[in-house]
């Protein structure tokens, strides 16, 4: 008699280093490598680009001089930026926050649903662990369903439920 075992792929399986690309559900191929300062141009007009009713927490903000400085702050962070055929759709940085990090994730609104969110994750937290890891936390509006979802793929607990959001955390 053989036995046959199943495997079960752990969350931090599905974690690698930058630079690595995958294919978009879309069909696309996705290219996730780390944010430079020579992106600032191309997040600047992503950013840009997002809807004034698309923005989550207030950001990115709807002022101009007010969001070249958030971009500032994104990029002085370790972080990852998602290219669909050389244009940017996706950013993703951890911001040091005392002993830990905050994560923040953002989706050109015509790239969503298509696995960007899950493989700038994939890279940022990747590259966190072989960094040495740590605690990252994030605040997400607990209406945005699609947003917790990505998170709890990736083992981010609610540690504390506000009235319109909730911060989710995990240790890498």
């Amino acid at each position: 008699m053989t036995q046959s075992a199943t495997r079960t792929t752990t969350t931090d399986e599905l974690l690698c280093d930058p630079p690595f690309s995958f294919r978009a559900a879309d069909g696309a191929r996705v290219e996730i490598g780390a944010a430079t300062a020579g992106d600032a141009d191309a997040l600047a007009a992503m950013y840009d680009a997002f809807p004034l009713t698309d923005r989550t927490q207030g950001l990115p903000p709807t002022d101009a001089d007010e969001r070249r400085e958030w971009l500032r702050t994104l990029l002085d962070a370790h972080g990852v930026v998602a290219r669909r055929d050389g244009e940017i759709v996706g950013h993703a940085a951890l911001i040091e926050a005392g002993d830990a990090h905050e994560l923040a994730v953002f989706v050109a609104p015509n790239a969503r649903g298509n696995g960007v969110g899950t493989g700038l994750l994939r890279g940022l937290l990747g590259a966190h662990r072989t960094r040495g890891g740590g605690r990252v936390w994030l605040a997400v509006e607990s209406s945005n369903r699609c947003a917790r979802a990505l998170y709890r793929r990736f083992d981010f607990e609610v540690e504390r439920r506000g009235r319109v959001e909730l911060t989710m955390a995990r240790t890498i």
